[in-house]
């Protein structure tokens, strides 16, 4: 078999199967929509592509997915008045009035 000949069955292999992977990715979300689900599919694919052509991007999703592990900074004493009192901590919104 040629190289042309692998070109050509390559091609028309992916002009069957690409429309079937795409209806198929149709019918899921239609049946998970219908039963109440999220609908979410993989862009695994593409994540790569930021890293090759704008790679800031891909920095900048590594330092989003760290910071949604790192749970917020406890309150030390120093924080001013009102932070933490006795054994509680008070979270001061503005919405209540503190006599």
């Amino acid at each position: 078999m040629e190289i042309g000949e692998v070109v050509m069955w390559g091609f028309l292999a992916m002009l069957i199967v690409l429309p079937v992977s795409m209806l198929w990715m149709a019918f899921d979300t239609h049946r998970r929509r219908r039963r109440g689900e999220e609908v979410s599919h993989s862009s695994g694919g593409l994540l790569g592509m930021d890293e090759i052509w704008h790679p800031s991007a891909e920095n900048a999703r590594a330092v989003w997915d760290a910071e949604q592990i790192v749970p917020a900074p406890a309150p030390v004493p120093g924080d001013g008045p009102g932070v933490i009192d006795g054994n509680r901590i008070v979270i001061e919104t503005g919405l209540r009035h503190t006599a």
